[in-house]
């Protein structure tokens, strides 16, 4: 039986995040079946940490075996420890192996901004059939005839609307249908942070759907 010692172990790094978009990085002091104690807190974005507590926030990090993985939990403050945070440890059964974030692949309708790199003049804007940390796909009524795009993807972080700039190969286009085409883009160049909030998206989108 696998416990939480076996995925979470001391002066690992945790990347916690909560709905609000909120991130932070914590480093693991102690951890039995109980709770994680995090310290040396890294904020991002100047994040206040008040605004995380006793809030269910998504952890990420990478195991032993180099693989990365995440779960679901609540943030606590420590009294009389201002530099130290307490995560609830999760059953092991809730620890979620993520197995390349190129293929964590869900159905999302994302807006994005799409234009040709040989024509720049030719715009599109569509809405996406699924998203991941390698690629989109999308459905058109105009067959794509150029293999290189430039484009834009709008992704919401709390109540704030986020651009995240890409460029992007084409992989396929199929006809399902009389007029009606599948289109698959691959990121050929995308800020590694940029690609984050959209895998760090897709695995929140995977834990609401499977709630």
């Amino acid at each position: 039986m696998m416990k939480i010692t076996s995925y979470v172990f001391v002066n690992q790094y945790l990347d916690v995040q909560d709905n609000e978009g909120n991130m932070m990085v914590g480093r693991v002091e102690t951890v039995d079946e109980q709770a994680i104690v995090l310290g040396d807190i890294t904020r991002k974005e100047k994040l206040v940490l008040s605004e995380m507590i006793k809030r269910d926030v998504f952890v990420f990090f990478v195991g032993h075996d180099k693989l990365k993985y995440q779960f679901q939990t609540r943030m606590e403050r420590i009294e009389g420890e201002p530099l130290k945070l307490k995560l609830q440890a999760p059953d092991p059964a809730d620890i979620i192996k993520i197995q390349n974030r190129d293929y964590l692949r869900i159905s999302s309708s994302v807006r994005c901004d799409l234009k040709v790199e040989q024509e720049p003049e030719q715009q599109l804007e569509i809405y996406t059939h699924d998203i991941s940390g390698g690629g989109l796909s999308f459905y058109t009524r105009t067959p794509v005839e150029y293999d290189k795009y430039s484009g834009t993807m709008y992704l919401y972080k709390g109540e704030n609307e986020i651009s995240l700039p890409f460029k992007a190969d084409l992989v396929y286009m199929n006809e399902l249908d009389a007029g009606r085409y599948k289109v698959a883009l691959q990121y050929s160049d995308i800020k590694e942070q940029h690609r984050n909030h959209i895998i760090r998206y897709a695995i929140q989108e995977q834990v609401r759907v499977r709630k």
